[in-house]
């Protein structure tokens, strides 16, 4: 009897820990053949819990590859709110594995370098000429804030299994801020001149803020994401 129980209970420990993945750079569960350079445009509608817009802006985001250096770039920039300009820069490796960050918000004279190690990132933050440096410790394997939304097109799932992704994120009360993912369902879209679009949609949670993320299998990026969070829902589409 005991031998039957200890049986059942490996059993469970077994499915447990397969059907719970951890993803980190340079894992084969990430398709580095489907990255490739990019000019996109996306719309973030955000609404409070009343349904009242609080917030839509577009933003203009580039994913550019460097053979030489083996480095890959993400860059966004945007205007929200209104009349207040930022744009963010992501450096990684070929394998998506963080190297440095650059944030700027024009207008309010705030921007951060940040520099990402094995096991920590360092963020410099400079306030209208005032430098300050901060070190936060991580786990091996992270991915960072600014680019990981980018890469989910680019990740093989299977279905039945929820992958976390390690995040690093300097505006949380702990640095790791991580996001799970799981296959959801399969849909289709019947757009304008009979153009479909075939779509691989993920369930995602990231803190507090749990969603769906439409991946259009043809080009591996998201083309729209629906984000629930308690002060409201976010809608970003790509244009």
């Amino acid at each position: 009897m005991k031998t039957f129980i200890l049986t059942n209970v490996l059993m469970l420990i077994s499915i447990f820990t397969y059907a719970q993945i951890a993803i980190k750079p340079g894992d084969k569960i990430i398709r580095y053949d489907w990255v490739q350079p990019a000019h996109d445009y996306y719309r973030n509608i955000i609404t409070d819990t009343a349904g009242t817009v609080k917030y839509d802006f577009m933003m203009e985001d580039y994913t550019i590859i460097d053979p030489a250096s083996k480095q890959i770039t993400f860059a966004r920039y945007r205007q929200v709110p209104v009349g207040k300009f930022s744009t963010d820069t992501s450096v990684t490796d070929q394998f998506l594995k963080p190297i440095r960050m650059h944030e700027i918000h024009y207008q309010y004279n705030v921007s951060f370098d940040m520099q990402f190690g094995d096991t920590q990132a360092s963020v410099k933050t400079n306030r209208k000429g005032v430098e300050s440096t901060k070190t936060y410790p991580m786990k091996a394997g992270y991915f960072e804030d600014n680019m990981i939304e980018y890469i989910f097109g680019y990740l093989e799932l299977k279905k039945g299994v929820t992958y976390i992704l390690d995040n690093f994120n300097k505006d949380t009360p702990a640095p790791s801020d991580p996001y799970t993912l799981e296959y959801a369902f399969d849909d289709v879209w019947n757009l304008a001149a009979g153009h479909t679009v075939y779509c691989t949609v993920l369930h995602f949670t990231h803190g507090g803020t749990t969603g769906y993320i439409w991946i259009d299998n043809s080009t591996h990026k998201a083309i729209k994401t629906i984000g629930n969070f308690k002060g409201g829902r976010y809608v970003l589409t790509k244009i």
